[in-house]
């Protein structure tokens, strides 16, 4: 089993390219939100690569649990009110099948009676778990959006370089990215690697690496799904505590996604689903999940992974200019809705580093956290 499990997505591998000794842009993470900025950055006509440290989709988003949100952990913000709608336009216009589903996203809360405006979905620990409000939302395969994206990215005129990780990055008069296959110096610079952030710069935010863990079942048919409440596929996630959060797969299989494992400092990559907290994470999870339906009761769990997220204290994302040189944009801390706005995020940053506009004030790295 890989350190952060096996999830159910297939990310396809990008053809290798030489790497370049100088380039306009070099954005560093092949995530959603580097292959996002590189596919829109190309489309503008500039000349951009990006370095990624294993394969493309290898942290978070390749990781996730694949529900798609509107705006950002702390609601809608200017600039970040139409992220749905952002994942819609790019995944049409560059012909990415990517099985966006966008029916809406369930709230949950628990409550000890329903009442009146809520409608009972499951029994969790005791209580009802129950659908207070369907918010905009969906679901997407993030296999075939990373692969997706990196081939409309290559095919814009983007290189894209697998397994070049930067151990050293000089910021100030020259930009410059230090691999073990090579030197890339870069008029400009854009960081979009998410939980690993503090192993490549120093911020001046508490930026949190963790990792996030989810399972899936062994896949139902329709008529079981039905009975279950997820019929209409609807995704999931709990408003209170205890949270829980899910979606419905191509093939019937259910995932669902509870608890947090922390790193001892700041490296994601020191945590793995092997280690006893992972282990006994999964462990409360299933048992969970057998009490939510009779039809969960004795369910197999045939996939169990982690994603190594961020977030800071105020969970408003990271885009801004570097407070050391504002000529690299540094991006992350999603906290969990990264799916849409990391698409998003792409089209904040090619416009400010094309047209010149300004990255928006909730993203800035110069604030109290």
């Amino acid at each position: 089993m890989a350190a952060f499990g096996d999830p159910p997505w297939r990310v396809d591998a990008v053809a290798p390219a030489a790497l370049p000794r100088t380039v306009d842009v070099a954005v560093v993470g092949a995530g959603f939100a580097g292959l996002s900025t590189a596919l829109e950055l190309a489309r503008r006509g500039v000349q951009v690569a990006v370095l990624e440290a294993n394969a493309i989709g290898a942290g978070a988003s390749g990781h996730t649990g694949a529900v798609a949100l509107e705006g950002t952990a702390i609601g809608l913000l200017e600039g970040a009110d139409d992220c749905l709608g952002s994942l819609a336009r790019v995944t049409t216009r560059s012909g990415i099948d990517c099985d966006l589903h966008l029916p809406g996203c369930w709230e949950l809360v628990h409550r000890a009676e329903p009442g009146e405006d809520l409608r009972p979905l499951w029994s969790d620990a005791g209580v009802h778990l129950c659908v207070a409000d369907t918010v905009p939302g969906g679901t997407i395969d993030a296999g075939a959006l990373v692969s997706g994206l990196a081939r409309a990215a290559t095919a814009a005129g983007a290189t894209i370089h697998e397994h070049h990780p930067v151990v050293r990055m000089e910021l100030g008069a020259a930009r410059r990215l230090h691999t073990p296959r090579g030197i890339v110096d870069a008029g400009r610079i854009v960081v979009a690697v998410n939980a690993y952030t503090p192993t490549l710069l120093s911020l001046p935010v508490d930026l949190r690496p963790v990792l996030t863990l989810a399972v899936a079942t062994a896949a139902f048919d329709d008529a079981t799904l039905s009975a279950i409440g997820l019929g209409e596929r609807h995704p999931f996630y709990t408003a209170d505590m205890p949270y829980l959060w899910g979606r419905v797969l191509r093939d019937g299989a259910i995932v669902f996604g509870a608890g947090l494992v922390f790193p001892e400092g700041n490296d994601v990559r020191t945590v793995t689903v092997d280690h006893d907290e992972a282990r006994a994470a999964f462990g409360r999870i299933e048992a969970r999940i057998a009490g939510l339906h009779p039809a969960l009761a004795g369910v197999t769990i045939e996939r169990r992974w982690g994603g190594p997220i961020a977030f800071v204290p105020s969970r408003a994302p990271v885009l801004s200019a570097h407070p050391d040189d504002p000529r690299v944009v540094v991006t992350g801390g999603c906290a969990g809705h990264g799916v849409a706005l990391s698409v998003r995020i792409g089209e904040l940053v090619a416009d400010h580093l094309v047209a010149g506009r300004p990255l928006p004030a909730w993203g800035a790295l110069q604030r109290n956290v």
